[in-house]
């Protein structure tokens, strides 16, 4: 129970409430009881002449006669003066007698009624009597204790008025101090947990008011800056991502030219010292010297390409693009192909949109034609066709190559585009392939935004690549 007061701002509010009214209300009270006088309505000079008369008629009376006597005349004054003064009887002594019976003594001093209003004090001795007596008449001070014994009379009925005024009162009070809190308290918790949905209430301009502008404020800023956060950690994982893919993709890449680099290396040692120290057949060093001079061509041109490849990797690299007429540039390494075409009996079936222009790096694309032409002359057996189209659709520049007569695996063509990667590897060496034409053609389509995609057709291996307009 009471981790729970201490938990609950708005059983605070109450209990502190309710007690605050309880205390005022019973202070109040309290002073009511202890210093409200009784307002007196008859002056002393009232009772003044019936304490002179009263004196005078004592000493002409016995002491059997007087207590009669005195009542008559205490009814008198008590008429009179409606109870508000009555009379005292002192012996000479100054201790208090009582009214009616002189023999018996009050426990009363005169002193005890010196600060009380009373008339003059009137000496006599009785008739039959030597003893000496005083008189005199003063406030009824027992007529005041009636308002005290009113009051305590309503003790139970203002008590419970008490607690249910303070009760209700520190009820609505609690909910009014406590409910804007706790919506701010559920608003603050909601942010501790991310969540910036809620809002609290902004109808008021108190403090309570102002701070749940500021703390709807705060929300919708850290709203906001958290979106950003997360959108600029999304960029970086994505960033990070592709960095440890290039990373794993560089690793491979090298492991693979590596190996690539070392047969034909590999060859060309065995062949010259076959030819050194004129072992077998290696004694014919003509042969095997235009052999080595071939190996070395490939070897030559695997580390052109292999310098393409890093340069277009290196990070930061960018390319200079400007449009030109690509159906012209097109049909110009057509031209270049044409002899090999004719080598191979191969013939060509060109359908090309004149007047296609293209925003790109002309001596890297370059490198893209000459490596899909490459490729569609020397792996097309004899006396088939190759067939080139450039068209514009929806807005992309699209270019197709298909050359008949071959199929490549299904299994083998979504890694075509591997670095290293042959289909045939033993008809690739024959052709001078090193695996990265493919590999070199995708790389620069990345840089102008395009795309390549090969497949098999009825007749043969298509290739299309698509450039954004």
């Amino acid at each position: 129970m009471i981790r729970k007061i201490r938990s609950k701002l708005a059983v605070k509010v109450f209990l502190l409430t309710a007690v605050l009214m309880a205390v005022c209300c019973g202070s109040t009270y309290i002073c009511i009881v202890r210093f409200a006088p009784y307002i007196y309505a008859h002056d002393v000079s009232e009772a003044e002449p019936l304490a002179c008369e009263a004196s005078l008629m004592l000493m002409h009376c016995a002491k059997e006669e007087a207590s009669s006597r005195m009542k008559e005349m205490a009814d008198i004054l008590a008429a009179q003066t409606e109870d508000e003064f009555v009379f005292h009887i002192f012996q000479a002594s100054g201790r208090e007698v009582e009214l009616f019976s002189f023999h018996i003594a009050t426990g009363r001093q005169m002193k005890d009624f010196e600060e009380i209003e009373k008339t003059d004090s009137y000496p006599f001795v009785l008739y039959d009597s030597e003893e000496e007596y005083i008189l005199f008449a003063s406030q009824n001070t027992d007529k005041e204790s009636q308002i005290v014994e009113a009051l305590q009379k309503s003790v139970p009925v203002l008590s419970v008025f008490i607690f249910i005024l303070s009760a209700t009162a520190s009820f609505f009070y609690a909910g009014y101090m406590t409910k804007p809190i706790r919506k701010i308290s559920n608003l603050s918790r909601q942010m501790a947990e991310l969540d910036f949905g809620g809002r609290c209430p902004t109808g008021r301009t108190d403090e309570i008011g102002v701070l749940s502008d500021s703390l709807n404020e705060l929300s919708d800023k850290l709203s906001a800056a958290l979106g950003k956060l997360q959108e600029a950690n999304r960029k970086l994982q994505a960033d990070m991502d592709r960095e440890r893919q290039m990373e794993r993709q560089r690793a491979a890449f090298f492991a693979a030219a590596s190996h690539e680099l070392k047969t034909p290396l590999t060859i060309i040692k065995g062949q010259l010292e076959g030819m050194l120290y004129q072992v077998g057949r290696y004694q014919d060093r003509e042969t095997y010297l235009a052999g080595s001079l071939e190996v070395v061509n490939t070897l030559e041109k695997m580390v052109w390409e292999l310098l393409t490849v890093s340069r277009l990797d290196a990070p930061g690299y960018t390319c200079e693009k400007r449009s030109f007429d690509f159906s012209g540039f097109l049909k110009e390494r057509l031209a270049v192909y044409e002899e090999l075409f004719l080598q191979r009996e191969l013939t060509p079936e060109i359908s090309i949109l004149p007047q296609v222009y293209l925003s790109g790096d002309k001596g890297l694309l370059e490198k893209v034609l000459d490596n899909l032409l490459g490729n569609a002359a020397a792996y097309s057996p004899m006396g088939n066709h190759v067939l080139v189209r450039l068209r514009k659709e929806g807005g992309a520049v699209n270019l197709t190559i298909e050359n008949t007569g071959v199929h490549i695996p299904e299994e083998a063509i979504p890694r075509l585009f591997e670095a290293f990667y042959r289909v045939d590897s033993s008809r690739s060496r024959q052709t001078g392939g090193s695996g990265l034409g493919l590999y070199i053609v995708k790389t620069i389509l990345d840089l102008h935004g395009g795309k390549a995609e090969v497949s098999n057709t009825d007749r043969g291996v298509v290739v299309r690549v698509w450039f954004a307009d």
